[in-house]
């Protein structure tokens, strides 16, 4: 079992601070750690990699805007988690570098996912640098490559300035453009709700590339999702307030079952829509809205689904902790309420260790099975 054997934290932003910490987590009888950072600790590789490659247990995890540790928001600072057992750690270097398909399952052919003790657990942590520019292509060979019933969560590392800068924790030191995949000798139950509705559309997705909406029933992407929010709101695009005002307005995929997979327009240039995960050319995009009240009801769902055994004739589980990926977008949305998502999320998880990360992009199973990016959801995995 990968029980959470040790935790710490800790809202100072000092090297010193985290050092103790580690400190203490050697001193346990975990077997391997989880190591998380805030952003604004503003750690640096020659600071903090002499900590890391003299560490004798594996390592994993990485730096992320904001930290979260039961109901708490925190702005600085570190987490600390020690597991029982030792986990396996798979770690894929210069990722944006693999463009083909053959290079990818090459590349995860390579680690050790593929032994099948670690395949069969069914159970994955991914975290990776958020500025990774093949995340859906890398997901898509490595649900190939898997169990189709291996679970996973994870979630993109990186800082809100959107520069490449190293943001893995490894063994070896601070490391960017990687993906690392850690294999829990536990099932997680997971969950990934939203909250966000249907306001307009459909409309179809004429031109696209990847990430990069062109146009929008043939006619420019940006022009017809500027006409459609200032036709029923009074605010008014500038140069200056695009993400201000788009991300009140995300953009849903219609997908299986109904289901809407969001994606979140970040910027606009020379008419399109840049997004955070990919659109499929023909398919039917809506423009979608939410509210304070639906977003927090939907992560107090995501909280008693994701701590619930859906086996009622399995016996109880008794989860050793429960960790969340939030949408960054979310808490920006949310602003001062986000504390009230938190007091959702907490109040069903109070007999385990709720931690977890404000992250750029969430990742989880669709109820296929197939490994999916999302966009402005709350992913939570219990074990």
């Amino acid at each position: 079992m990968s029980s959470v054997l040790f935790t710490w934290h800790n809202n100072g932003h000092s090297i010193s601070e985290f050092e103790s910490g580690l400190k203490l987590a050697l001193s346990s009888d975990a077997s391997s750690l989880l190591i998380l950072a805030c952003q604004d600790n503003q750690f640096t590789a020659p600071q903090i990699n002499p900590l890391l490659s003299a560490c004798p247990l594996p390592i994993c995890g990485g730096i992320y805007p904001q930290l979260i540790y039961k109901n708490q928001l925190m702005e600085q600072g570190c987490i600390i988690i020690g597991f029982e057992q030792e986990v396996d750690i798979s770690l894929i270097r210069q990722a944006s570098k693999l463009i083909t398909d053959e290079q990818l399952v090459e590349a995860i052919e390579q680690t050790s996912l593929m032994n099948a003790q670690v395949s069969s657990n069914g159970s994955l942590l991914m975290f990776y640098d958020s500025l990774v520019n093949n995340t859906e292509d890398f997901l898509d060979c490595l649900f190939e490559c898997l169990d189709y019933q291996t679970n996973i969560i994870g979630g993109g590392a990186g800082n809100l300035e959107f520069k490449q800068t190293p943001c893995l924790f490894t063994n070896d030191g601070l490391i960017d453009d990687a993906i690392q995949i850690v294999a829990l000798k536990s099932k997680i139950t997971t969950a990934a709700t939203h909250g966000w509705q249907i306001l307009k559309g459909p409309f179809l997705v004429s031109e696209v590339d990847k990430q990069t909406v062109m146009s929008l029933d043939y006619q420019p992407a940006f022009s017809l999702y500027k006409d459609e929010i200032e036709s029923i709101s009074s605010l008014r695009f500038d140069e200056s307030n695009f993400f201000e005002i788009a991300k009140n307005y995300p953009l849903g995929i219609q997908g299986i079952n109904n289901q809407l997979i969001v994606r979140d327009p970040v910027l606009t240039k020379d008419g399109y829509l840049q997004c955070v995960g990919s659109i499929p050319v023909n398919s039917m995009v809506y423009l979608l809205k939410g509210s304070s009240d639906s977003l927090i009801a939907a992560a107090q769902d995501a909280a008693i689904k994701a701590t619930t055994n859906l086996d009622a004739s399995a016996d109880k589980i008794d989860f050793s902790a429960t960790m969340v990926f939030d949408c960054i977008s979310r808490a920006l949305y949310l602003g001062d309420k986000f504390n009230l998502e938190l007091d959702s999320i907490s109040k069903h998880t109070s007999e385990q260790t709720l931690f977890g990360v404000v992250c750029f992009g969430e990742i989880t199973n669709s109820e296929s099975g197939a490994i999916k990016l999302l966009n402005k959801s709350t992913v939570m995995g219990s074990w």
